[in-house]
This record gives C-alpha cells, sequence and structure tokens, in this order.
C-alpha cells in the first residue's frame, strides 16, 4: 500500500510540475509548448482520479467477505485520494492552460 501512495504522490507531483511548466510557456507566449503542458496536466489530472479507483478494486477483489471487500475498498480509495490530491487539483489548472495556449497560437498566427 505505501508503494502505491508513493506512487500516486509523484503523479500528482508530476501532474503538478506539469501545469507549472504550462504556465510558464504560457506567461512567456511559447503556445504550443503551453498546449502540450497544459493537455500533459490534464492526462496526469484524469490519472490521479482513475488509477485508485483501478488500483483499490484490484486489491480488494482478493477478499473473501463482501463486507470486508467494501470496507478494504474503501479504505484504499480513501488513501490513494488523498495521496493523489495534488493532480485532481491540477486537472482544471492543466485544462484552461491547454485551452488559452491554444486559442492564443491560432490568434498569433493570423
Amino acid at each position: 500500500m505505501q508503494a502505491l501512495c508513493v506512487l500516486m504522490i509523484l503523479l500528482g507531483l508530476a501532474t503538478l510540475g506539469a501545469a507549472a511548466l504550462g504556465l510558464r510557456a504560457l506567461l512567456q507566449r511559447r503556445w504550443g509548448c503551453g498546449t502540450t503542458l497544459g493537455l500533459l496536466a490534464v492526462a496526469g489530472g484524469v490519472a490521479c482520479g482513475a488509477l485508485p479507483v483501478v488500483l483499490a478494486s484490484a486489491v480488494a477483489s482478493g477478499s473473501a467477505d463482501a463486507a470486508q471487500e467494501a470496507r478494504l475498498l474503501a479504505e484504499t480509495l480513501s488513501t490513494l485520494l488523498n495521496c493523489a490530491a495534488a493532480g485532481l487539483f491540477v486537472l482544471p489548472l492543466g485544462g484552461i492552460v491547454a485551452l488559452v495556449s491554444f486559442v492564443g497560437g491560432l490568434r498569433s498566427r493570423r
């Protein structure tokens, strides 16, 4: 479980870094780089939301009792989502950076 938490923390921090670099590229008017990093941050944010659900189901599916499986699933899911909070927080920021960079790139080509 600790290895999964470390994985989710690293994924969240990588997503946060991509969004920060995308924001920096946006401020420097490097539209292509900003769009790419924004989309990368969105993909990381989606992974931070979906991966804990998949991992928690895999961990809980080995349990024999349904009540124990439900409890284990809830505990695992809450722990992993807490570890992935940075990535989930960055998801809207990455989308905004990607959209603004894309529109800025289109406007600068005219």
